[in-house]
């Protein structure tokens, strides 16, 4: 993951410094850009894909893209976060579903660079190379020494035809011929390499493909402009009927009652 990240452009969205009150609840929402959040004040529960850890202050965490996330304020003094949010290019964080969390002994360095991104983004010429170098500075330093378990291998782990294969699905996850184009820009043997793909990323790659699409559906699903048909297209389905019943499989809800 860290050297994806070097590699890829960080473009931002948002740099904030705010407080949030006690009793404060956000709306439960599908994001698609990253985060990278810091705890300074306070203490938050914090809830993605169904899991929650409490973030109290001198909490460090990574919140992927294109997942599910609720946090509320549950101390009785506010809480003061500093955050930064940013899309990946490649959708270089698509596979991680799990909070990446630490309580950094280096959580005073983070926030010192976290402030510099700010006083950055507040310019009205924001230098987007200068910040981007400083998020990925303090990324690298956070993914560095947390202590994370990461179902997919690292980059430099992989076979070079399964690396190229998982980003070519995160980056083409829409396309609907999507297995048999990557499979002819492969030289593995199909079955071979289905074998290396399961055993270096933890999944087939149709279930690669089939997480990565289901969690874009359930982003799109909360645009009620989209119809169910308009969605099941814009994640490499042609039939409507087939995406309702393969995200009910996945989600156990039907596309209707994921937009609940």
């Amino acid at each position: 993951m860290l050297r994806q990240l070097l590699r890829s452009h960080l473009q931002f969205e948002q740099v904030r410094n705010e407080t949030f009150q006690s009793g404060f609840t956000a709306e439960g929402q599908v994001v698609p850009s990253a985060r990278f959040i810091l705890f300074q004040e306070g203490t938050v529960a914090y809830e993605v894909e169904g899991g929650e850890v409490l973030c109290e202050a001198g909490t460090a965490i990574f919140v992927p893209a294109w997942i599910r996330r609720n946090w509320k304020v549950v101390s009785a003094e506010p809480v003061r976060l500093l955050w930064a949010v940013f899309s990946v290019s490649e959708r270089a964080f698509n596979t991680q579903q799990a909070l990446i969390i630490d309580y950094s002994p280096e959580f005073a360095s983070l926030v010192s660079g976290m402030e510099r991104i700010l006083t950055l983004w507040s310019e009205p010429d924001f230098n987007e190379l200068l910040g981007e170098g400083e998020l990925k500075a303090l990324l690298a330093r956070f993914l560095s020494h947390v202590k994370s378990s990461i179902d997919v291998k690292s980059d430099g782990d992989r076979h070079a035809e399964v690396d190229f294969a998982v980003r070519w699905l995160q980056a083409h996850y829409d396309v609907s011929s999507a297995l048999g184009e990557l499979q002819q820009q492969l030289t593995l043997h199909p079955d071979y390499f289905r074998d290396l793909f399961r055993q270096q990323v933890g999944q087939s790659p149709n279930r690669f493909l089939t997480t990565l699409r289901m969690r874009a559906a359930r982003y799109f699903l909360d645009d009620p402009a989209l119809s169910v048909k308009e969605v099941a297209a814009r994640v490499g389905y042609n039939d409507p009927l087939y995406f309702s019943r393969a995200y009910k499989k996945f989600w156990h809800k039907t596309p209707s009652e994921g937009r609940m």
